[in-house]
């Protein structure tokens, strides 16, 4: 890795003590580990040193950054502004900002003047007019009808608000911006605005930028960037070898004062799979820029759709852009109040141009779809075009492109100029939609005129303006007008395809991914295909089905799964038809639909199919949302009515954090939505099992307090699952804004008293619920006693309480969840089940209080039948406690225990309890752990001699070999002791590990009238992490 510049270095030099003074490390490790600034072994180094000498460990850090490379300089000023110190990214960041550029000389050279001017002429004359609408009868001027866009950062923390970012707010000066959108969010017209704004000498973001380099990666190779670079934007010879080597070295000694924008990374041609498995020796000039492999220093944007640079192979491999940026902003479009500036601002110069866009804005805020649609820049262009003219408000995106490409061939044949026939348009359109479907096939993009005219049979796309001459590209190159243009021909040529033929088959099977790299350059050709197929679209959905059960049978990744999910939902609202598409959906979805959108706000249109889809479901089926950050309040409105309608949905897990607009969309003022979902869940008379997660920290009150609605007079929910998640204390980021007078309250513990108060209300109004399973973290809060423990303890019908920690049964309920749950085992007449699995009862080695309390609980509960406990450690007086509940117990009938070591004395205990259980109710027990050889002797006597227990399942992790021998041994005595024979032989079941000399699977079976012993082990592997040396085995 290249060390970081001298600028930088001197920056952090410059600001050494002011960053060792406040800056606590602890605070941003984590971060600059995942960022890949420090490794384990650096880290390691810092945490080798004691956390109360901060000023060390701080000093340690500084020297370790440098050596990172420059990226991590500015992955530090983030990992400071998220963290707690706003304050020192600041610091920073001014610093870099007001720092002098690096040059070696003070005068420009010639060369460099040449080539500024050249870009600057070459970018007025070019992008003055507005894309992506370039065609010369809707040519519209740039500056008349530009309206800015709205960004979102994606790489930020879990826990922020999706907070929209204005274009005039977007850093241009970070080292590597990427900025991904969907097909006409404006990407491309955003680079060459601002390309033409710098030119203009009107960008004042840009006034330090002496070069600015705007090109397409769709046609870079060979060579360098900057040679490309020349190629595309300069005349051809323009530079001579020599001058080429002289602004490749200003450059380098000025590399803060030129910008490359990069447009279509994603679709970078030539990537071999060489590139991708050995990128540190790649030749491709795009990728060895965006790997910083050349002019490093140099800032620049890069636009793109997805977030890979794949091969072009049958089976692509794929590199990930977002891993080599500085930053991830998605490309949202326009939001409401730029739509209505933007028709403004677009019929102002035309007759009657007020009366059309009132009429236009009216007709937009009574139609939602059309709302959604409209955010897009790329079709308010269309929609705006197709008003002025006359023409009927569309109902999708597919109805918008075919009517404007109607329109443009109407005016061609109408023009006396020239003598084309209807039909022989419509054969030229067919050649065109062909020639589009070839070119996505083969990632073709640029064609001469030869090409053209050959592929169509004539010039007239051209004299359309449905292909235009590339203004990437110096030599005469034509590419489509816009690739939604493209996309929308290549669909209608899937259409076209005689029905039942098997290339038709073929062709709508390609519609549906089934890798994630190979399925995104046909994911609008799919929606548009759904778009001119309307209510017919049985064929697509069987291919979606062909491609839905080989995704299955090859096992693909989840994320390729819930893709094609969403886009099947998607492609059921672009229908335009979707209460006859919908059903024809449904024929084909899994027993489970799952969906994850993982924090990427989903488009209205796939929440609207959706919601469409679980009202046709036919059959009983299980829905899996996870992560789904809405921004639309009617978007979940509608979600919320259709889980009220729906019949057939049986179980529901869903993750409602995002559904908050305060953290999804800040700027909406109604936050109904959230409300409206849970009442929807809470009217549905259907499902059955009810899973909830929720981080609650930083929502409203207002949804907070709506997430236990769901069950408030609900007749159907028999199981719940709150896996609700509130902090113990505040962070030190949320401390650190209050003591800055940046935040004016933390909003974590009212939320969590809220949220008890409300579940507390919600039981009490419900009287159908079984089962409920809680998080560690809610019933660790005071009112977890006060409240909602005597609603758990008078629900009628409540027979099983589980309780969990957040994530894999990590954290500690202490004291007042020990309380809450002694209250409900000792004031529950019907409490039937307890199941607690957790990190460990206590947190310290001092005392033994919340086992005892446990324990002295449990054995009160005179309904209880089945227990299970599962800690990740515990203490070994813990144990011993837990298994005298056993001979306390009267009525339990199960039993699971687990934590990291069974040992001896536990397991003595434990048959020592069983076998003086006075009911002996007890039928079957579950051990997991790792197992001494002593306690497995005993426990094989134990199975031996018993007459009550019916199954015994040992887990071992592992088991050692000598206690392995020994379980058999005794276990095998049963079938020579004189022991009166059993009705029924007792099942044993030996999983897991086993420690010693073992080399290959164990797996046998013994029956007898006794016992039915099954085996199958596994040698175990090595593991210094859970070693524990002799003597200490208490500790776990």
């Amino acid at each position: 890795m290249e060390s970081m510049s001298q600028l930088h270095r001197d920056i952090l030099q410059d600001n050494h003590m002011s960053i060792i003074r406040d800056l606590d490390v602890k605070y941003v490790l984590g971060y600059l580990f995942q960022q890949r600034v420090l490794t384990e072994r650096t880290m390691g180094d810092i945490r080798a040193i004691h956390e109360e000498k901060r000023q060390e460990r701080a000093a340690k850090l500084l020297n370790i950054i440098p050596s990172s490379g420059d990226r991590a300089f500015e992955i530090f000023c983030t990992a400071l502004e998220k963290y707690g110190y706003p304050h020192l990214g600041k610091l920073l960041r001014e610093a870099e900002k007001n720092a002098p550029p690096h040059a070696v000389a003070t005068e420009v050279p010639g060369v460099v003047e040449k080539c500024a001017k050249a870009l600057r002429d070459h970018y007025k004359k070019t992008y003055q007019k507005h894309y992506p609408l370039s065609w010369h009868a809707f040519r519209l001027e740039t500056e008349k009808v530009y309206i800015q866009n709205q960004f979102t950062r994606v790489d930020r923390s879990d826990t922020d608000e999706i907070v929209p970012t204005p274009e005039d707010n977007l850093r241009l000066d970070k080292k590597n911006l990427l900025l991904q959108g969907r097909p006409g969010t404006g990407k491309t017209t955003f680079i060459y605005h601002q390309a033409y704004t710098w030119a203009a000498g009107k960008n004042p973001a840009l006034e330090d930028i002496k070069l600015l380099f705007a090109l397409s990666a769709r046609t870079v190779r060979t060579g360098n960037l900057l040679q490309a670079a020349c190629d595309q934007l300069l005349e051809s010879d323009f530079l001579s070898s020599v001058e080429l080597e002289s602004l490749k070295g200003w450059i380098k000694d000025n590399p803060r004062r030129t910008m490359f924008m990069i447009e279509n990374v994603d679709e970078t041609p030539g990537v071999s799979e060489e590139d991708v498995v050995d990128p540190d020796h790649t030749k491709h000039p795009i990728l060895r820029y965006v790997l910083k492999k050349y002019l490093r220093e140099t800032p620049s944007i890069l636009t793109t759709r997805s977030t890979e640079i794949t091969t072009g192979s049958s089976n692509p491999k794929a590199i990930h852009i977002p891993l080599h940026c500085d930053a991830h902003y998605n490309v949202n479009g326009f939001s409401q109040e730029d739509i209505v500036r933007y028709i403004d601002r677009f019929f102002s110069c035309r007759a009657e141009g007020e009366e059309d866009a009132e009429s236009l804005k009216f007709a937009i805020s009574v139609d939602e779809c059309l709302q959604d649609i409209v955010t897009n820049p790329f079709y308010a262009v269309i929609v705006s075009i197709l008003w002025g003219n006359r023409i009927r408000k569309p109902n999708t995106c597919t109805e918008i492109v075919e009517e404007v490409i109607a329109l443009v061939a109407r005016r061609y044949i109408e023009d006396p100029k020239h003598s084309m026939t209807k039909e022989t348009m419509e054969e030229s359109l067919a050649n065109l939609a062909r020639m589009a479907w070839d070119s996505i096939e083969t990632e073709k993009f640029a064609f001469t005129a030869k090409e053209v005219k050959e592929a169509i049979g004539n010039e007239s796309v051209i004299d359309m303006g449905l292909i235009v001459e590339d203004p990437t590209i110096r030599e005469v190159r034509y590419k489509f007008q816009h690739k939604a243009l493209k996309e929308f021909l290549a669909a209608k040529y899937v259409v076209t395809r005689p029905p039942g033929t098997e290339e038709r088959k073929q062709c709508l099977r390609k519609l549906w991914s089934t890798e994630c790299v190979s399925g995104q350059n046909y994911v609008n050709v799919c929606l548009f295909a759904a778009g001119l197929l309307r209510e017919n679209c049985q064929d697509l959905f069987e291919a979606f089905d062909v491609n839905f059960s080989e995704m299955t049978r090859l096992e693909a990744p989840k994320c390729c799964v819930h893709d094609d999910t969403s886009r099947a939902c998607w492609a059921v609202s672009e229908s335009g038809h979707m209460r006859k598409t919908a059903p024809l959906l449904v024929a084909y979805l899994p027993e489970t639909i799952e969906l994850d959108f993982k924090r990427r706000p989903p488009k209205p249109a796939v929440i609207r199919g959706l919601a469409e889809v679980m009202e046709a479901l036919p059959a009983d089926k299980k829905v899996e949302i996870a992560e789904m950050w809405v921004l639309n309040p009617k978007s979940l409105q509608r979600l919320g009515r259709a889980m009220k309608c729906t019949r057939r949905v049986r179980s529901l897990k869903v993750n409602v954090t995002g559904l908050d607009m305060t953290l999804s969309n800040p700027m909406e003022d109604n936050n109904n939505g959230i409300v409206d979902f849970h009442k929807g869940v809470a009217e549905n008379q259907s499902i059955f099992h009810l899973a909830i997660e929720a981080n609650i920290d930083r929502m409203d009150e207002q949804a907070v307090r709506a997430i236990p609605q769901a069950i408030q007079g609900n007749k159907s929910i028999r199981d719940l699952q709150l896996q609700v998640y509130c902090a113990k204390s505040c962070s030190h980021r949320c401390s650190n804004k209050i003591s800055k007078g940046l935040k004016t309250h933390c909003s974590r513990e009212t939320n969590a008293a809220v949220f008890l108060d409300s579940l507390s209300t919600a039981l009490r109004h419900n009287s159908t619920l079984r089962s409920l399973y809680l998080s560690g973290y809610i019933l660790r809060h005071r009112k977890a006693l006060e409240v909602l423990a005597p609603a758990i303890a008078e629900h009628q019908g409540l027979r099983a309480v589980h309780v969990r920690g957040f994530s894999g049964g990590r954290g500690h309920i202490q004291d007042p969840g020990i309380d809450a749950l002694a209250y409900v085992m000792g004031n529950t007449k019907t409490l039937a089940s307890l199941s607690i699995r957790l990190n460990g009862l206590t947190s310290t080695t001092e005392s033994a209080d919340c086992a005892i309390k446990l324990c002295e609980a449990l054995k009160k509960c005179e309904t209880l039948e089945r227990l299970e406990l599962v800690f990740t450690w515990m203490f070994a007086r813990e144990k011993l406690l837990i298994a005298e509940v056993i001979s306390a117990s009267q009525a339990i009938k199960k039993v699971t225990f687990g934590w990291r070591t069974m040992n001896d004395s536990f397991l003595f205990a434990l048959c020592k309890a069983i076998e003086e259980q006075p009911s002996g109710s007890l039928r079957k027990v579950e051990l997991s752990g790792r197992f001494n050889a002593g306690g497995l002797g005993e426990l094989g006597r134990l199975i031996a001699s018993s007459q009550t227990l019916q199954d015994v399942e040992l887990h071992g992790k592992p088991f050692c070999r000598e206690g392995f021998q020994a379980f058999v041994d005794k276990v095998q005595e049963s079938q020579m002791s004189p022991t009166p024979c059993r009705a029924e032989p007792i099942n044993v079941s030996m999983k897991g590990t086993v420690e010693g000399e073992l080399t290959e699977t164990l797996k046998f079976r013994i029956h007898s009238a006794q016992v039915n012993l099954s085996v199958h082990l596994q040698p175990a592997e090595s593991n210094p992490l859970t070693y524990i040396p002799s003597g200490l085995e208490w500790l776990s």
